[in-house]
């Protein structure tokens, strides 16, 4: 059977549009950096792909479900915030890749993007430069980029929570897979901490 979910994708073909490489080239530390991931947090975890279908929601583990159903929670989470910056922080990035991506996205999102944790001109788009970075962690991933990036602050909303590093847990706001932002405790989460950022960085 060749269809794989996008953490399994070990290919990278497409070629990022111009918005996407000038996001990339961002130097000014943002203030608050928020790593996003897509499965799970966007939409059901149960996510597959194919190479003539693409991506799409499985139909026997998660029947009725849609891609980014749930983004207009996110949407609605940052509006009181302009100065939160968005970091893709998926397998999305390595398949279909960062650009591709964002075409997925409202446009009031995509222009907070700022980059992804992965990045085939920073880290290589050769196969054993994609498989070393798919075998770090979550986690480990995000705080790799965290330290390139060096954002004032930040915090992460993911379902994939193994291996994430001991002093990076605190920043880890964790989502049901299968609930993701339909969750209110995780959107009450969210709030109370970028309330939280807020009132500091007055």
């Amino acid at each position: 059977m060749d269809e794989t979910s996008p953490r399994e994708a070990k290919s990278l073909s497409d070629r990022e549009p111009n918005f996407a490489r000038q996001a990339c080239r961002s130097r000014v530390p943002p203030d608050m950096a928020l790593y996003l991931d897509i499965d799970g947090v966007l939409h059901h975890e149960a996510v597959m792909w194919h190479h003539r279908r693409g991506i799409f929601m499985s139909p026997s583990e998660a029947p009725g479900r849609k891609l980014f159903e749930w983004v207009g929670y996110l949407e609605e989470a940052l509006e009181p915030f302009p100065k939160v910056s968005l970091v893709l922080s998926s397998s999305w990035c390595v398949k279909p890749g960062y650009g591709k991506t964002l075409k997925w996205l409202p446009e009031r999102l995509r222009q907070r993007f700022i980059g992804g944790t992965y990045h085939k001109r920073i880290h290589g788009a050769d196969p054993w430069a994609i498989s070393a970075f798919k075998s770090m962690s979550r986690g480990e991933q995000i705080v790799a980029d965290v330290r390139r990036r060096q954002p004032r602050d930040w915090i992460a909303l993911d379902d994939d929570t193994v291996g994430w590093p001991p002093h990076a847990m605190h920043n880890l706001i964790e989502c049901d897979g299968q609930r993701g932002l339909s969750c209110a405790a995780v959107r009450h989460a969210l709030a109370k901490r970028l309330e939280a950022w807020n009132e500091q960085a007055r």
